[in-house]
């Protein structure tokens, strides 16, 4: 997919359809602007003219706005539409945007309104546009289709990807390491559906537990399965490695080496069939600067993952900015929020210590904040 920017008017006014290309070819000189007066063409012209956005009138004769906003967005889903309203239609193009139009802009607008909205879209269908470019060409050339949940355009990202696929002919415990907030469990999900989709992936904190309670846990019993067993051939995630005790960290160690254990009370051992996969909040080397297991280390090391913190990924902010928008706003079932055109700008200078989860919350809270057809600032009013 290119990064085009190529806009399409589509009214039957000619008069108002020249006035709308002349202001975009002077104040938006790197988008090529085409009009189209008869909506039955707009269509076969999104598609020959590779439009990345439509500024869309509602009301023409043959087939009218809304019918062809549902047209696009059923053909063409990575075209962004601006529903372009007369007096008394605000209703109608508040309609729209729930049926897919980006936003929408009253034809009394002043010019200015007007180039701030299309600048917006524009910005907005550069990152996406960005996004499946890259995801297409990197997922398809390496078969990697189980991260496209995770929304990167960055290089770390990426090679952390094509690492995790040289691990899948392997049995050997993976370390996924990555600050608070940096989606080491949404990664985690992504290795299962890439190693082992069929089956389960299970989960437990190592954190607070005593030798005991994780030997019962793990183990299970001679009338009680543990969670190695019931992980089957999946994968069982040990969430926070660096809070478990020493006492555990020399169970671990064994466990990983010998791949084999003993149900609590049977004399049967079994076999480790589930593949382990560890997350961290601290790197190996402050793991080692801690005194914890050398065997576990020198264990997990050749097949550990270190996730990029979000101040590492600036050029993501944006992108994930505008997801968890539309996000928030389907959850909650309003109207899509448009986004104030420098604020992805304003979040690339903070150091996001709680990464996605975070801007996710901030999100959240701003979606919830926001009273008119714009994004709160209040939440980021710090940033």
């Amino acid at each position: 997919m290119k990064l085009c920017r190529n806009i399409l008017v589509i009214d039957d006014e000619t008069r108002w359809l020249r006035t709308i290309a002349m202001v975009l070819n002077r104040h938006i000189p790197e988008a090529q602007t085409h009009t189209c007066e008869n909506s039955r063409q707009a269509l076969q012209l999104i598609r020959d003219l590779d439009i990345a956005l439509v500024l869309l009138d509602l009301n023409m004769p043959y087939l009218d706005g809304r019918q062809l906003l549902r047209d696009i967005r059923e053909h063409t889903p990575y075209v962004r539409v601006i529903v372009v309203t007369g007096l008394n239609e605000t209703e109608v193009a508040v309609e729209c945007m729930k049926q897919g139009a980006y936003d929408f802009i009253a034809k009394t607008s002043s010019t200015e309104q007007l180039l701030l909205c299309v600048r917006r879209a524009l910005e907005v269908i550069t990152l996406e546009r960005s996004y499946h470019r890259i995801k297409d060409g990197f997922f398809n050339r390496r078969s990697l289709s189980a991260f496209s949940e995770v929304l990167t355009t960055d290089v770390k990202m990426h090679d952390c990807f094509s690492y995790a696929a040289t691990l899948g002919d392997s049995n050997e415990p993976i370390l996924l390491e990555g600050e608070t907030g940096t989606g080491k469990h949404l990664f985690c999900q992504a290795l299962q559906q890439l190693f082992c989709p069929e089956m389960p992936l299970l989960e437990l904190s190592l954190a607070e537990l005593t030798l005991t309670q994780l030997e019962q846990k793990l183990f299970g019993d001679t009338t009680q399965p543990g969670l190695l067993q019931a992980a089957d051939k999946g994968m069982l995630l040990l969430t926070q490695l660096e809070t478990a005790l020493p006492q555990i960290q020399t169970l671990l160690t064994r466990l990983c080496q010998l791949k084999r254990y003993f149900p609590r009370g049977s004399l049967r051992e079994k076999a480790l069939e589930c593949r382990l996969v560890f997350s961290s909040h601290q790197a190996l080397e402050q793991l080692e600067q801690q005194e914890f297991s050398q065997g576990l280390i020198y264990t997990l090391r050749p097949q550990r993952i270190k996730l990029p913190p979000l101040r590492e990924r600036q050029a993501d902010i944006g992108l994930l900015l505008q997801h968890f928008t539309e996000q928030a706003c389907h959850a909650q079932g309003r109207d899509y929020l448009a986004l104030p055109h420098d604020l992805a700008q304003r979040l690339e200078r903070y150091q996001f210590p709680g990464n996605i989860s975070e801007l996710k919350s901030l999100v959240y809270s701003a979606v919830n904040a926001s009273n008119g057809g714009e994004l709160a600032m209040a939440p980021f009013s710090k940033y």
